[in-house]
């Protein structure tokens, strides 16, 4: 599990646990959740034009943990 934050375009920041984010062909951010015993379930989908950007938590160089920027464009998964 890990993670995510999605800066909004009304200005809010939504910091929301989920095992993937997503950017999909459709034009959606969708966060979801999977386990090893069925398929995955989508927890929040988001249009493309109201998230301005996605980050997802990891360990960062010098120890601790930060914020990693995911892609702008395109379609993109991160786990």
């Amino acid at each position: 599990m890990a993670l995510f934050m999605l800066q909004l375009a009304s200005g809010e920041d939504a910091v929301i646990e989920a095992d993937a984010a997503g950017c999909t062909a459709a034009g959606e951010i969708v966060l979801e959740r999977a386990d090893q015993y069925g398929p995955a379930v989508r927890l929040k989908t988001y249009p493309v034009e109201a998230v301005t950007a996605v980050f997802r938590q990891a360990p960062i160089d010098g120890g601790g943990y930060g914020w990693l920027p995911q892609p702008k464009t395109g379609i993109w998964w991160c786990y």
